[in-house]
């Protein structure tokens, strides 16, 4: 399973200039429509800033730790359920993507989705920047 977060074109604005898009991506995998949907829809909504990924990784740690049985975080009609048993994505936007089997991750695939999506933001914007994150 190979996650790709990279960025693609948007075109030029007459006052901002250059601008570009987030274009988080799974490749090489049955399932990529899962991992598309649950993971990369819902990078952009919950983690936009390094700060972000920094407060969900220390989330998952107090889960881990014992200090917390369960966390509920997000942000923009997206909803982190985070307990030892794992992560649940809930997309509010949608009644049916709401409590799936298929929004379950486990804690370890999250703080590595994490941890890559957090070196991706901290790179400049470029079509050169990318980062490949295998789970």
């Amino acid at each position: 399973m190979k996650l790709v977060f990279s960025y693609a074109d948007g075109g030029v604005h007459p006052v901002a200039g250059q601008v570009y898009y987030w274009r988080p991506m799974a490749v090489d995998v049955e399932d990529a429509s899962r991992y598309n949907r649950y993971v990369c829809g819902a990078l952009g909504a919950i983690a936009q800033t390094t700060d972000d990924c920094d407060r969900l990784l220390s989330a998952f740690d107090a889960v881990e730790m014992g200090q917390e049985k369960m966390i509920e975080t997000g942000g923009n009609d997206v909803t982190l359920t985070i307990t030892l048993s794992g992560v649940q994505i809930d997309i509010e936007a949608n009644d049916n993507w709401v409590g799936t089997p298929e929004g379950k991750f486990s804690l370890r695939e999250w703080r590595l989705i994490l941890e890559g999506w957090k070196r991706f933001l901290a790179m400049p914007e470029s079509l050169d920047s990318i980062v490949e994150v295998l789970l």
